[in-house]
């Protein structure tokens, strides 16, 4: 949460100095999803969740409540790719830079190894220093399998999970996941 804050008054820069110190923490999606999930909680009267899933051309919907075991199972994806582990430390590079149109700040964490997951995530941050949006980007790609997972989270709108995967000698596979949370009728 300290880079996160600290970043949100930096103008365009290259946050390098950042990652040789050893207490370096970053930005913890499992404390945010939780806090966003208990936040939803509070609402869960007047919200409900609608999650469409498509697989290779063909798709589903289904209208599910406000459970705080729904919730954590929209959010698992993201909370199972937080970094701010002391594994990590050191490990992601982190850049940010603010949008001038908009007064949005955007910070990268970007893996220096080949292995790491995730590859990548995107905070895109409001002025008003409330997250926007959060991108997870993760990929395995080796002789005989690739994949490829992107998680989206449009604050307080929706989730999309998009997953890709191929193994040699099996067709490819494409997974689409949306869940919207909407007003109950």
């Amino acid at each position: 949460m300290l880079l996160l804050a600290g970043a949100l008054g930096c103008r365009s820069h290259q946050a390098e100095d950042l990652q040789t110190k050893p207490e370096q923490e970053y930005f913890s999606l499992k404390q945010y999803f939780t806090q966003q999930i208990d936040s939803f909680m509070q609402d869960s009267g007047r919200i409900s969740l609608m999650k469409v899933v498509s697989m290779n051309q063909h798709s589903d919907t289904v209208w599910m409540p406000m459970t705080r075991q729904n919730l954590m199972a929209v959010f698992q994806p993201f909370m199972a790719m937080d970094i701010d582990r002391p594994a990590f430390r050191g490990v992601y590079q982190i850049e940010s830079f603010e949008d001038s149109l908009t007064g949005k700040i955007t910070i990268i964490y970007t893996s220096q190894g080949a292995v790491t997951k995730p590859y990548q995530i995107y905070l895109q941050v409001n002025p008003s220093h409330t997250i926007h949006s959060i991108y997870v980007k993760s990929m395995t790609d080796n002789f005989l399998y690739h994949t490829s997972k992107q998680l989206l989270y449009q604050a307080g709108k929706s989730v999309e999970i998009i997953t890709y995967e191929h193994m040699q000698l099996f067709a490819p596979r494409r997974i689409y996941v949306r869940v919207l949370f909407a007003p109950q009728a």
